[in-house]
């Protein structure tokens, strides 16, 4: 039951917040401790050398345990006395499959919205993230800044929380700061580019001025809600052209021609009558 109403997600979610908060000093010191012991033996020992190392004398001695079990007795040593093992790959695919299919999901989806742009604002933040790490990464290896990430992890959480208020005020300034002087650099900007594009507008002729006076110059904050009510307004128009009855009268191609509303002559009826009856024959 707890499952359904999200308990054990929430508790997971409380369990990180506590390691990385340093709040059981014993339990984040072990766990910070054995990354950092990883992190050093991954850099002074080469793991995969061992590892194959091992691996090759293992597999030797169990082909000739084996082996020597069935010449004596009939049966292998490593047949006879191996222990009794569970499948991992069951329990793998029931337990972590599932989580990582989910995982991969939601990863899918906001990279795309990053990608294609659904939010702007993140989309430019992606970008400005990818430059700095293209610029850490130019200048530190990959060993630095995962061990600079795995320190950072377990002490800026901390930091945080013992001075919360006075990091939350100072965000807060330094955004507003930011978005006023970001404001200011647009409009400068703008004004300064202006002139050129004015320019480029006459150079351009009809076209220019064209483009010019149909394409509506929009800013970040007219954007909002324009579209909706554009919408609703073209709708509501629409329906009352479509109420209104159709008194216009069209022109070019697709107007009617008139019906004449005189009467034809007699004898230009009689005339026509006439020669067509005498080119009949002539056609048998």
């Amino acid at each position: 039951m707890s499952e359904v109403n999200g308990t054990p997600a929430v508790g997971k979610q409380c369990s990180v917040q506590d390691l990385l908060t340093w709040k059981d000093p014993v339990k984040t010191g072990k766990v910070f401790g054995g990354l950092i012991l990883t992190l050093l033996v991954f850099k002074t020992v080469n793991l995969f050398n061992v590892f194959f190392h091992l691996a090759y004398l293992g597999l030797l001695i169990s082909a000739a345990a084996e082996y020597a079990g069935r010449l004596v007795t009939g049966t292998g040593f490593v047949t006879k006395y191996k222990p009794q093992t569970h499948s991992h790959a069951t329990r793998f695919n029931n337990e972590v499959l599932p989580r990582i299919a989910s995982f991969n999901e939601k990863l899918e989806e906001e990279v795309k919205k990053i990608l294609f742009a659904h939010d702007i604002e993140t989309t430019l933040k992606g970008a400005a993230l990818s430059y700095i790490l293209y610029k850490v990464t130019s200048y530190f290896s990959l060993y630095a800044l995962i061990t600079t990430a795995v320190v950072l992890t377990f002490t800026l959480p901390a930091v945080y929380v013992k001075n919360k208020k006075e990091i939350d005020a100072a965000v807060a300034q330094y955004s507003k700061i930011a978005r006023e002087k970001a404001t200011e650099f647009t409009n400068t900007a703008s004004k300064q580019a202006q002139p050129y594009v004015d320019s480029l507008v006459e150079k351009s002729g009809p076209l220019g001025t064209f483009i010019k006076k149909n394409l509506p110059t929009r800013t970040a904050g007219s954007t909002i809600g324009t579209e909706k009510e554009a919408s609703t307004a073209s709708a509501s128009g629409a329906s009352k052209t479509a109420d209104a009855p159709s008194t216009a009268s069209t022109s070019g191609a697709s107007k009617f021609p008139e019906v004449p509303t005189s009467s034809l002559d007699k004898s230009t009826i009689e005339d026509f009558v006439d020669e067509a009856s005498s080119k009949i024959p002539e056609a048998h």
